[in-house]
């Protein structure tokens, strides 16, 4: 019965935890820490183009080197990569973040990616 009980206190615990997770996403998107570029992913990274003379071709056709000297780029950190899905190399997308990291290249933590027309 000890068990039992310990078992539902745990579970209770992470089930806060996780809204608790869930809440402070959401007043993060609140705050409207937007960005807006195009979305490059290429070995295994995924990259944000803010440049607005980006050419959509130049997502497949050129390395990451290239881009990088080409375009002002931003590595994108994101947390769970079902946040990609159905996104495609190269596309338009606004991205909500929380925080932007220093480095070369600038790394932001992604809480939200959509889709552009």
């Amino acid at each position: 019965m000890k068990r039992f009980i310990s078992a539902r206190i745990i579970l209770g615990f992470i089930v806060l935890l996780f809204f608790f997770d869930e809440y402070r996403t959401n007043q993060s998107l609140n705050q409207e820490a937007t960005l807006e570029g195009f979305i490059i992913m290429k070995e295994g990274e995924v990259y944000l183009v803010e440049d607005s003379d980006f050419v959509q071709e130049d997502a497949n056709k050129l390395t990451i080197q290239e881009l990088r000297s080409k375009y002002n780029m931003s590595k994108l950190w994101i947390k769970g990569f079902g946040t990609l899905k159905g996104i495609e190399n190269g596309q338009k997308v606004k991205v909500w973040y929380s925080e932007i990291l220093e480095s070369y290249p600038a790394k932001v933590k992604v809480l939200k990616i959509e889709q552009k027309s």
